[in-house]
């Protein structure tokens, strides 16, 4: 299917193409490497500002639907165009999902270790489920950066004139999704009016020839935007097919950053999308000009073993204007009458300890005509009382950021402060403290302590603590644990050491530091070393590329946080 006339950004991404095909006719240098992994980060960075300015669209289906709610508006229209923008967002988490596993396939094969950082699951409109791949790790850490044999052979093979199913894919993918999209955007009933983009029709022309014509040049956009050429000019051969220019002999960090331009060419079609079916939504507006997270419950008092239903919304609202409150509390919330008219806050007492009950009605301006809205609220004031909580144990231990968290019944977070007896405490905020023991204590404890309203304090309790050092490190080569198999790629191309707390501790953010340690390979002569800081010297990496089929044993001083020095061990077969 042709795509017609070129928009200014398919002329720039054609330029690009020309552009990276002269850089790998050349000998790449380093400097050009570096160049394409610069290249990289920017896009990547720039498909993640499209994505925050998408998710703001996809946001603005619930601003509707609230204002729809909020006046009781007809929620077919909405529900139609909010199903659309679903299948949209979950079809493109589907087609970048493709994109990065054929980037990882690629960088796996080079340097034999997964480059997927992030990964999330999606359902689509016909109910299934996909564990999609959202991030890959920075080109930065890749040790075959200059390979070009592997992106020649996956995506080209052996005949540029004739490229590998892989490679020819890609476009195809892409195109699919391409049609899908503007089936989106293009097939709906308005009315008596039953419109269609028809992706089989042999042309964009003829595919738009049933579509309502308001809505063509937004999909003309799109699928311009998304329209791969069957061809591109290599330099000094001619027209050649757009796998063969873009991959043959292209470096890792060349083909990588092919892959996010994709990527970003795609959330540039998913924002112009969202937007054209954010806009056939037609909604009631309310004036505002800030919105802020808003927490709330039936309740703000529950007892031990009890369970509180916490609603989190986001709460949009105009800040120059002073809301006209009228409300009645406890007895006075039957007789409306007897209701008290306020402006801005509501002061609510505390004299009177147990349940409380304020109901009333807020003033909200909706096409600049005041309109009244219902609201109750429950709250509770309870007898003072304090409580320390440590959720990483009832321990606390040596030169480790220990987290304690006070409260007190009764008091706000701001009115609660914390004291230490052999320790050393600093707010880190919300309640939270870090409390910090010097090596050598055994025993420690912590005092709640609240300030009253009338600038006096009251002792809520003490408690005690044991004080221990940190618990033994996890010594790992790459992603080799001891006692398990390595590949031999892995186990030749790591050249790193790390040791760590076992992902299934609780402590978190725990540092250590490598002094130094021994390898030994079975049957190699000699021992090499580890150096400071994990990596492997000359000697060992020499040893680790002949360890195929026989066991490797590293012995790794450290130090952890607490001061101490150990010893750990690592022992595994390679294969």
């Amino acid at each position: 299917m042709a795509g017609g006339k070129e928009t200014p950004r398919q002329k720039m991404i054609g330029m690009m193409y020309l552009v990276l095909t002269a850089l790998l006719a050349l000998n790449v240098s380093k400097q050009v490497i570096a160049a394409f992994i610069t290249l990289n980060n920017k896009l990547d960075a720039s498909a993640e500002i499209i994505n925050n300015k998408i998710e703001g669209t996809y946001y603005g289906f619930d601003a509707k639907r609230a204002a729809l709610v909020a006046t009781k508006g007809d929620m077919k229209l909405l529900d139609q165009w909010e199903g659309a923008a679903n299948e949209l967002k979950a079809q493109t988490y589907i087609v970048i999902d493709y994109l990065l596993r054929e980037a990882n396939e690629m960088i796996v094969e080079a340097d034999g270790i997964d480059w997927v950082e992030k990964e999330i699951d999606v359902t689509t409109a016909d109910g299934q489920s996909h564990k999609v791949v959202t991030n890959l790790k920075g080109l930065e850490e890749i040790s075959s950066f200059d390979n070009y044999d592997v992106p020649t052979n996956l995506f080209v093979g052996g005949d540029p004139h004739n490229p590998v199913e892989k490679g020819l894919n890609i476009p195809k993918k892409i195109h699919e999704y391409r049609d899908l999209v503007c089936g989106l955007m293009g097939t709906y009933t308005s009315g008596k009016n039953e419109w269609k983009f028809d992706p089989a029709a042999g042309s964009l022309e003829a595919s738009l020839q049933g579509c309502n014509p308001k809505d063509t040049s937004k999909i003309r956009q799109v699928y311009s935007a998304l329209t791969l050429p069957e061809k591109l000019e290599m330099h000094g051969e001619g027209e050649m097919p757009w796998p063969s220019v873009t991959f043959d002999h292209a470096p890792i960090v060349a083909a990588a950053a092919m892959f996010t331009s994709l990527k970003l060419d795609i959330k540039n079609a998913e924002a112009m999308a969202s937007d054209f079916m954010l806009s056939k939504v037609d909604a009631p507006t309310f004036n505002f000009n800030k919105i802020e997270p808003l927490a709330f419950a039936r309740s703000s008092y529950i007892n031990q073993g009890d369970s509180l239903a916490l609603s989190v919304k986001i709460a949009a609202y105009d800040s120059n204007e002073v809301s006209k409150i009228r409300y009645g509390m406890d007895a006075d919330t039957a007789n409306s009458d007897a209701w008290k008219t306020v402006t801005g806050d509501i002061g609510l007492p505390g004299d009177k300890p147990g349940p409380h009950k304020i109901k009333g009605q807020i003033g909200v301006k909706e096409k600049g005509e005041l309109s009244w809205k219902n609201f109750e609220y429950n709250y509770t004031v309870g007898q003072p009382m304090g409580v320390v909580a440590q959720p990483e144990m009832r321990v606390l231990y040596w030169g480790y950021d220990n987290k304690v968290e006070g409260t007190a019944s009764g008091f706000p977070a701001d009115k609660v402060s914390l004291s230490g007896s052999g320790c050393s405490l600093s707010s880190a905020g919300g309640g939270t403290y870090i409390a910090k023991v010097s090596r050598g204590t055994r025993t420690a404890s912590i005092s709640v302590s609240g300030k009253k309203e009338d600038g006096g304090s009251v002792s809520l309790g003490k408690f005690d603590f044991k004080c221990k050092p940190m618990p033994p490190a996890l010594i790992k080569f790459g992603s080799i644990e001891s006692g398990g198999n390595a590949s031999y790629t892995e186990a030749k191309n790591v050249g790193r050491v790390t040791v760590m707390l076992d992902p299934s501790s609780p402590l978190q953010g725990v540092n250590y530091t490598v002094m130094g340690g021994t390898v030994i390979v079975a049957g190699v002569p000699g021992a090499g070393n580890i150096e400071r800081g994990g990596a492997l010297d000359g000697k060992a990496k020499s040893m680790m590329n002949q360890s195929k089929g026989k066991n490797v044993a590293m012995e790794v001083k450290y130090k952890g946080p607490d001061g101490i020095t150990r010893i750990g061990a690592l022992a595994f077969k390679v294969k």
